[in-house]
């Protein structure tokens, strides 16, 4: 009786989502009079704010003007709300035709068993898997199955201050900082900031609490080939030695004052000029660009161990199933999904890196100053693993990590308690 009442509370929950696309006043609408009113309409949920929503409709506006076949009608839902509902969406089989899923959020939606496998209908629709960067198309495979269309990739980068950095002489002839390899290198690059510079300018201003430390966190046990879980998915394997290394290295930047304690928004501060360097992701790069006075450069984090790596994510598209499959509307889906890759320079322009070599590698986008510098990141981001459990335990390091932040807890401490709940989660 319970799973029986469940069932019917997320149908009844999908169907007001759904209630309201119809109302809402942020969505494109399609036309349906004319040579236009046998168009296959689609609709598309996204949960952008700021100026990737504004991107996003710009893609879709023009999608639907270059062609009469296919009219889309774009939802923008809350982010804090959005996987929530497509969730529940999903469950109920009310889902919209084609949506924007995380690569970080794709295992948590596999597991409703609602999303199309594109494989069938991809030849029909003009996707070509050999077109998309390896490493981004492989975080979107699922028993060998194409279950989304990778958009971009986005991923933790270095801003630096050009003006700040010059004038300590810590920049080569070529403009970009002089850091010595490996992490002893870079230690020593933040002392020899903090001694040159101001003292009301901050070596490294990045968000101290919350997805940052996690992000660099994971950056850095990537570098050493770190994992999150065991080769079968059952058990943790973040308390050992590389972990502990690259969490000590967080822990040292903090305590000798290069990455200072409590900073809720680092961006902001490097923004204002008020620091030499800050990690962040690539979206920041819009924000930079529009910072009156801003000199700037952006480069990809430095590589301090064994291999290049970086935490990113990725924006795809998937297809949820339907309670009565359409299969017009499933391959005009895939048509618009692999439209938006292929249009991918338009939204390099919110500094996110297209998920295609041959958009990367076009004169439109390496026009664009900065994004050219870390374009590299798409070969080698380090995804999360493809299960389910992943963002919840993801959840379980960022609050253990905010403890070793705030001076409250060693690293050897804060990942012996992660693990030991990572681990009693997984066994549920």
């Amino acid at each position: 009786m319970k799973k029986t009442g469940m069932i019917l509370a997320s149908v009844m929950l999908a169907g007001s989502v759904l209630s309201g696309c119809a109302s809402s006043g942020k969505t494109t609408e399609p036309a349906a009079s004319g040579k236009e009113a046998s168009a296959i309409n689609l609709k598309y949920w996204v949960p952008f704010s700021g100026g990737d929503g504004d991107f996003m409709k710009a893609m879709v506006d023009k999608f639907n003007q270059s062609q009469k076949e296919i009219k889309v009608e774009i939802l923008n839902v809350k982010n804090e709300e959005y996987y929530t509902k497509l969730r529940t969406a999903l469950v109920a089989k009310q889902g919209p035709d084609v949506s924007v899923a995380h690569v970080s959020k794709l295992p948590e939606l596999v597991s409703t068993n609602a999303l199309e496998s594109l494989d069938d209908v991809a030849k029909e629709a003009g996707v070509d898997w050999s077109s998309f960067t390896p490493n981004i198309l492989n975080s979107t495979i699922y028993n060998s199955k194409h279950i989304a269309i990778p958009l971009d990739t986005h991923a933790e980068i270095m801003f630096y201050n050009k003006k700040i950095l010059g004038d300590a002489g810590l920049l080569d002839a070529n403009g970009k900082p002089k850091i010595a390899q490996g992490a002893d290198g870079f230690m020593a690059f933040l002392k020899e900031i903090k001694a040159k510079v101001p003292a009301d300018v901050m070596p490294l201003a990045t968000t101290s609490n919350g997805n940052q430390p996690y992000w660099i966190w994971w950056t850095l046990y990537s570098q050493m080939g770190g994992k999150m879980l065991s080769d079968d998915g059952k058990k943790a394997t973040i308390n050992n030695e590389k972990s502990v290394k690259a969490l000590q290295l967080m822990a040292n930047m903090v305590k000798e004052g290069y990455w200072p304690k409590n900073i809720k928004n680092g961006g902001e501060i490097f923004t204002t000029g008020k620091a030499a360097i800050s990690l962040n992701g690539v979206w920041f790069t819009g924000a930079a660009e529009q910072a009156k006075g801003l000199e700037f450069g952006a480069i990809p984090v430095p590589q301090l161990y064994e291999k290049k790596a970086v935490w990113g994510d990725s924006h795809t598209l998937v297809v949820p199933m339907q309670a009565k499959k359409d299969q017009a509307k499933f391959v005009a889906a895939v048509k618009f999904a692999n439209w938006l890759a292929d249009n991918g320079v338009m939204w390099s322009k919110a500094g996110h890196v297209p998920s295609k070599p041959a958009i990367i590698g076009s004169q439109e986008f390496k026009s664009q100053p900065y994004r050219s510098d870390y374009v590299e990141i798409a070969n080698y981001v380090s995804y999360t693993p493809n299960h389910d459990k992943v963002p919840a335990i993801s959840d379980i390091l960022r609050a253990n990590f905010d403890l070793l932040m705030n001076g409250q807890a060693t690293a050897e401490d804060v990942l012996k308690k992660a693990e030991k709940e990572a681990n009693d989660l997984l066994a549920k």
